[in-house]
């Protein structure tokens, strides 16, 4: 295997904020960036090429051990926080939302939340993303999760002959590659059927080929020994920028011209390309004017709230919705400030208080404890 990098890479901070920010402003309002709601689309591929990355650079443990730490990663990532806003918004659901048509199906989906299952009961109910129905719904932004946290299930498997050496890194590269066309072909199939875009939008076998061209990104990277900067960044035009521009592009367009019922296919394949180019040019050379954008303050500020962000603005915005509106820019504008509020202090006090080092902590016995307590060990910094 190629030299594990133990680097932090601001970039990827600012293509979750670029996401973040796309979801945010569609649910605002929707003709203020019509595509924004494949911002999902670019978390997914950041996702499935961070994931492949932080499992890398772990020491291997194999069999139940390597398991119980990956799981025990992952649900320290997502758990606390996803817990805490899922019981703020039960309680303030139960006190402020009627029981009505709107809202018959929201308790079944907020429940669901908890065990990472909601997109099944919105695919399931016909609770299509883009119905006004669906706006009302304070748990409906789980859906994304439910992918991410079944997606996992499957990883750990896939992944397992990475650590057995080139070979077995071709080995895991051809797993993944066979299980991300097979996803490719089958959203492509439901796409083609009609019918079936509630399914094809929600459902994690169609959107696996997302997730999967990240993790294939990295290990492809990874194995042609590209995936650590070089050490001395190079100067001036290269052949990059014509690429990473048309990365831009590719993104750009994408989060513009999205339509719904056309996700994941058609419409979510340019913003997964554009991020795989971005990530993927990026990573070997960060400089230039797009990697310094995305490195800013703000951006890598955003990026890190990013995960908060998505939890929280969801519902804030649909208990605005049945009790103010949000129609006004004064109750817009109320709303993005519960919403950076919340965020921040989820940040601060779930997501921050669950990374902290515990320093010596143990990484030699083999077993679940062990397993648990080196993933506690790992910096905040590296999660995800």
């Amino acid at each position: 295997m190629q030299e594990r990098s133990p680097g932090y890479f601001p970039h990827i901070d600012g293509l979750r904020a670029i996401a973040v920010l796309a979801v945010i402003l569609y649910h605002l309002k929707a003709s203020w960036l019509p595509g924004g709601f494949t911002g999902v689309d670019v978390f997914f591929v950041i996702s499935g090429f961070v994931v492949s990355a932080s499992v890398d650079r772990l020491p291997a443990i194999g069999g139940w051990a390597g398991l119980a730490r990956f799981y025990a990663r992952r649900m320290r990532r997502i758990a606390p926080a996803l817990v805490v806003c899922l019981l703020v918004t039960a309680m303030f659901s139960a006190l402020l939302i009627p029981e009505s048509w709107l809202s018959e199906t929201s308790d079944k989906t907020g429940r669901m939340a908890f065990f990472g299952l909601s997109n099944w009961v919105l695919a399931s109910t016909g609770n299509d993303y883009f119905s006004p129905r669906t706006e009302f719904n304070p748990y409906t932004h789980t859906w994304s999760l439910g992918v991410e946290e079944q997606f996992y299930l499957l990883f750990p498997l896939l992944f397992l002959a990475w650590a057995k050496g080139r070979r077995g890194g071709w080995l895991s590269v051809g797993l993944f590659g066979a299980a991300t066309v097979a996803s490719l072909g089958y959203a492509v199939f439901r796409a083609g059927q009609g019918g079936h875009e509630i399914d094809a939008f929600y459902l994690t076998t169609t959107r696996f080929w997302q997730l999967g061209a990240g993790v294939l990104l990295f290990q492809l990277l990874s194995l042609s020994g590209r995936f650590t900067p070089p050490p001395v960044p190079p100067r001036g035009i290269s052949w990059r920028s014509p690429l990473l521009l048309l990365s831009v592009v590719a993104l750009g367009y994408g989060l513009w011209s999205a339509r719904p019922g056309h996700s994941p296919w058609i419409d979510g394949l340019w913003p997964v390309l554009g991020t795989l180019g971005l990530l993927g040019l990026l990573q070997r050379s960060p400089g230039g004017w797009i990697g310094r954008t995305l490195a800013t303050t703000p951006m890598v500020t955003i990026g890190r709230l990013s995960y908060s962000l998505y939890l929280w603005h969801w519902p804030v915005f649909v208990l605005f919705r049945w009790t103010v509106g949000l129609e006004t820019v004064a109750t817009g504008g109320a709303a993005l400030l519960c919403v950076a509020v919340l965020s921040w202090l989820s940040w601060r006090w779930v997501e921050q208080p669950c990374g902290m080092v515990r320093a010596g902590a143990s990484t030699t016995r083999a077993g679940w404890w062990s397993g648990w307590a080196y993933w506690c060990s790992v910096p905040a910094c590296s999660r995800r």
